[in-house]
């Protein structure tokens, strides 16, 4: 459980420090205080990386040489300091060396109004979200994706240097590889989105007792059959130089009443998919007994009155729910914390 946050220097927080002292807290003010930013660097401090850009360095305070941000659970001390000479993360004082090792201390799922992207967005978004959820609850597929990744960034360097001609002894050797990682990979992918499916829907019908939806996980290429495609690709490979076969690839469909949801759902269905798949992840979690916070950036703006009561109803008790909007909410045994702007210099107080 989170006891404090503090930030420095962290997108327009200059300095904030928080207590926390709920397992449910909402934040709440007006447009442009940081709400959103709040729960950004709680997620950043568990997973090393922001859910908005794929610049650690958008989040420095504009014309500042760093940002800090501070995470005291009731375990150990989070900091993450990012700034031109890299991000550095900290347990306890203590400098981790490798974000991987550093990763997951504190697990976190996250529903912000840009998940939209999950249904509507090109297929990487959707790899990146199985990645980083499987990451959090199978410590393993993170050394295995990130072996997987170094292959194919050697493999791809490879491609660019050879021709048709040339050996390919220690291709096939790179091939091979690759190959041994992808099969890993896309059992444990194939294993996650079984539990997720199940938990999907039937989180989904909390929202909504009438109509269906479901997960689809399509590899790439078959189990076992990876090695076999870049040999047989090898040509086309070395023409387009890059590996155009393996997880890399992989696409994971959402189904709405048996129609692909990114055309025949509307967005108002999208959001409620998008917030079952999210607290359907949570009930994964309780399977394996992890200890997770839940972040939910202005999810009850678009919902009516009847569906925002059932997510409030349906929050779990065991898992700690940071919850941002505009407008106070009444719940029972909610800490409240409203942003103020303060004055003319861009400061914030609770």
């Amino acid at each position: 459980m989170i006891k404090a946050i503090k930030l420095r220097q962290f997108r327009n927080h200059h300095s904030l420090t928080l207590e926390i002292l709920s397992n449910r807290i909402f934040i709440f003010g007006e447009n442009g205080l940081g709400k959103t930013s709040i729960l950004e660097s709680i997620y950043f401090a568990s997973l090393a990386k922001s859910h908005r850009t794929t610049s650690d360095l958008a989040l420095i305070e504009k014309d500042k040489p760093y940002a800090k941000m501070s995470v005291k659970t009731t375990k150990h001390d989070y900091e993450v300091v990012i700034s031109e000479t890299g991000t550095k993360a900290f347990i306890d004082k203590k400098q981790i060396s490798k974000l991987s090792e550093y990763i997951g201390g504190y697990r976190v799922i996250m529903f912000a109004p840009e998940d939209l992207e999950l249904i509507k967005g090109q297929p990487a978004i959707r790899r990146q979200f199985l990645d980083i959820e499987m990451t959090q609850i199978h410590k393993p597929y993170l050394f295995t994706l990130s072996k997987y990744k170094q292959i194919l960034k050697q493999r791809n360097a490879l491609l660019k240097n050879l021709t048709l001609k040339d050996d390919m002894t220690f291709f096939k050797i790179i091939s091979e590889q690759l190959s041994i990682e992808a099969d890993a990979m896309i059992e444990k992918r194939m294993k996650f989105i079984e539990k997720l499916n199940e938990a999907f829907k039937s989180r989904f019908k909390d929202f909504n007792e009438i109509d269906n939806v479901r997960l689809e996980y399509q590899p790439n290429v078959a189990l076992k059959t990876l090695k076999q495609v870049l040999n047989d690709k090898k040509d086309k490979d070395i023409l387009s130089q890059t590996t155009s076969f393996g997880p890399h690839r992989d696409e994971l469909l959402f189904y709405f009443n048996e129609r692909d949801a990114k055309t025949f759902a509307s967005q108002g269905q999208q959001r409620l998919m998008v917030i079952a798949l999210k607290l359907a992840l949570l009930d994964i979690y309780d399977k394996e007994d992890l200890d997770t916070v839940l972040l939910l950036d202005d999810v009850l703006s678009e919902l009516d009155q009847d569906k925002k009561q059932k997510l409030l109803n349906k929050l779990p008790l065991k898992h700690q729910t940071f919850i941002s909007g505009v407008d106070v909410i009444e719940m029972k045994d909610i800490q409240k914390i409203e942003l103020k702007k303060e004055n003319s210099d861009g400061q914030f107080k609770q």
